[in-house]
């Protein structure tokens, strides 16, 4: 029994490209052992730079302005809090209150000192024209415990934080830059890391901008403040799935596809043969003439007609449409044939194409097959060894044996062979 058409081309296909395969299967193995050695086996170490926090300051500001002058919206006496914009004529003190927080969980106490400074500087890009520095108030507390608090209260009038800028501008004639005013907070926590001093030092703003009759107020500039360390971790580096598990499959892959093309190669399992490459190529045509070849059996005598015998398949097809007629296959011989007014092109396909012929068979494929096929009519009761009338095989020849003597005879009296014949 044959192979199919798919199994002999991927034959022929491994054949012809043996080395690109194995050179592929070669390299797949071995990016896939490289991966699962790496994801495995060593897969090596990352550097991490890991910050902790010891301790942190958190610093917040608050304000209000008390009402001290009539007016027809405010109460005197009332107390106007935490507002973007304030009045200068009925409220011009800003009271605020600077509250540092110490925190860090098992860090030991520290001290901090807070000093408020009220600040009027002129700056451009950086570049600080003037500066102007006014003490508000300070604080010190010492052994703060991680959870409490330091605060810090100032006072500023806006009405003479307004006349002292418009002073300082007309004493100097003009001035560069971009003119800003602010509460500074300088803090410093004087805490201990491991055993050691550990201080932190750093400034935080509550601006202040006076315009006309109203001051607003902020945003504050504050935050937290952490103590913080750095240390260098060494974990050990992860890999994805494809390097984990394709890396595995890649190599196993690899390996027994290279194992098999070795195998087929000793075995000579991927060089066709010359009937299996004619095989091969003659289902590739009877695939590609399908729709011009019909499967029947001819019941018609052409024995006056020539033979013509095709090399290929598609000689047959070319004749037939240029005869204008079609192509046959017979089922039981395997033959194709296109059948002319005065002409038979047979072709005669591969061996291992053509069907096997049944027991008894004398395996005649030839022409004088291909005509007799369906052509030359036989009796069942002769086949069987009777004639028509039932008589058996050894009377039939007793007949026979007479018809020839009954024309010898006539023969020697001088009858013609043809009268005898007939």
């Amino acid at each position: 029994m044959t192979e199919g058409t798919s199994r002999l081309r991927a034959r022929a296909i491994v054949g012809s490209w043996f080395a690109v395969l194995t050179i592929v299967l070669v390299a797949v193995a071995v990016v896939g052992g490289a991966a699962a050695y790496t994801a495995h086996v060593a897969p090596g170490t990352e550097t991490e730079q890991v910050e902790r926090t010891h301790w942190r300051a958190d610093g917040a500001f608050q304000h209000s302005a008390d009402v001290i002058r009539e007016n027809p919206v405010f109460p005197v006496g009332s107390t106007l809090s935490d507002r973007s914009t304030y009045y200068a004529g009925p409220a011009p003190v800003l009271d605020g209150q600077y509250t540092l927080t110490y925190a860090g969980a098992g860090a030991e106490p520290a001290t901090i000192d807070i000093d408020a400074t009220l600040v009027i500087e002129s700056t451009s890009e950086g570049t600080v024209f003037w500066s102007d520095r006014t003490s508000l108030d300070g604080t010190s507390a010492e052994s703060v415990a991680p959870g409490e608090s330091v605060d810090l209260g100032f006072s500023v009038n806006a009405t003479a934080l307004a006349d002292r800028q418009a002073t300082i501008q007309e004493s100097l004639g003009g001035t560069q830059g971009e003119i800003a005013t602010f509460v500074a907070i300088d803090a410093t926590v004087a805490g201990s890391l491991n055993g050691q001093p550990a201080n932190r030092s750093f400034t935080h703003r509550l601006p202040i901008a006076v315009s006309g009759e109203t001051y607003s107020v902020g945003p504050a500039e504050a935050g937290t403040e952490p103590v913080t360390t750095t240390r260098t971790v060494r974990t050990p580096r992860e890999y994805g799935p494809f390097w984990s598990i394709g890396g595995p499959l890649l190599f196993v892959l690899g390996v027994a596809g290279v194992g098999a093309l070795v195998a087929g190669w000793r075995e000579n399992a991927f060089t066709l043969s010359e009937a299996e490459r004619d095989l091969l190529a003659f289902r590739e045509e009877r695939a590609e003439f399908d729709e011009w070849v019909v499967r029947a059996r001819l019941s018609t005598a052409f024995d006056d007609r020539a033979r013509a015998d095709a090399e290929s398949l598609g000689d047959v097809v070319d004749f037939a449409i240029d005869a204008d007629t079609g192509v046959i296959e017979n089922p039981d011989t395997g033959l194709f044939y296109a059948v002319a007014d005065e002409l038979v092109v047979v072709y005669e396909p591969p061996a291992l194409a053509r069907p096997e012929p049944p027991a008894g068979d004398d395996g005649d494929d030839g022409l004088g097959a291909l005509l007799d096929d369906g052509l030359t009519l036989t009796d069942e009761g002769a086949a069987d060894g009777e004639d028509g009338d039932g008589a058996s095989a050894a009377e039939s020849d007793a007949a026979s044996d007479g018809e020839s003597e009954a024309g010898e005879s006539s023969a020697a009296d001088g009858s013609e062979s043809e009268s005898s014949e007939k």
